[in-house]
């Protein structure tokens, strides 16, 4: 058997790396055109989930999977003003229904955009900045699914923002998706709950503020607390809670 060791596979051209990406924002730019904006404000919103009301008390089951493909299509392409979709699955599917659809739609149209930018960029970005990649990751990497959940769950940066920064850190994937499934809870509640205020209103539209009572901001309160609890337990004991642990992608 020859000792001549095979040459490492080529480098796939970053132009075509960066083709899902452009697909994704082709998408994007489609919605924009065909004039998919103009759902994005209140009234014109508001009467297309009127409209829609009566199908989907009838088709309920369908209308929760179309839901939730359009709302996970609408995060993946990131669509401004996505907050609309979380209202209007309160409105058409009540509180917690509409939470566990936008919840879902937003986990899984994240992971998309996710995964397109981390085959797009991570490796470009490595390979461009590798001593300031390599400290990030470091200390991120060891507590993904920590860093992931707090982010989410108070968000200092747009949700198009982590999505862009953990795909360039190469957080692990099943991190990122759980850190994103329990971290959006709070949020996804507070707008689904306001659209189902909205479709059970007959007269005036309540604002957020109105759904801000003392008993949600303690429960989101808790959820924000249990969101440093395994960073917490590590730095106490040095050891990672198994919870905490996001495994490899």
């Amino acid at each position: 058997m020859s000792d001549i060791e095979s040459p490492p596979a080529p480098r796939t051209p970053l132009w075509r790396r960066l083709i899902p990406l452009a697909i994704l924002v082709a998408g994007l730019a489609i919605f924009l055109l065909a004039g998919g904006g103009r759902y994005l404000n209140a009234d014109a919103a508001q009467a297309l989930l009127r409209d829609l009301d009566v199908w989907v008390r009838e088709n309920l089951l369908l209308a929760i999977v179309i839901y939730g493909l359009i709302y996970a299509l609408a995060v993946s392409i990131s669509v401004p003003g996505a907050v609309w979709f979380t209202i209007g699955a309160g409105f058409l599917f009540g509180p917690f229904a509409g939470t566990a659809v936008a919840v879902v739609g937003s986990t899984i149209g994240a992971t998309i955009i996710f995964l397109a930018a981390r085959y797009a960029f991570a490796d470009w970005v490595r390979e461009r900045f590798p001593s300031y990649v390599a400290r990030l990751q470091k200390g991120f990497s060891r507590d993904a699914f920590t860093y992931v959940l707090i982010l989410r769950l108070i968000p200092v940066l747009p949700f198009f923002g982590v999505n862009l920064a953990t795909a360039l850190l190469n957080v692990p994937l099943r991190a990122y998706m759980l850190g994103t499934l329990i971290g959006v809870v709070p949020l996804a509640y507070v707008y689904a709950t306001l659209g189902s205020t909205i479709g059970q209103a007959a007269g005036g539209v309540p604002s957020l503020l109105d759904l801000l009572t003392p008993e949600l901001i303690a429960a989101m309160a808790v959820f924000a607390v249990v969101g440093f609890l395994p960073l917490a337990y590590k730095r106490l004991t040095g050891k990672k809670p198994p919870a905490a642990n996001g495994g490899q992608s």
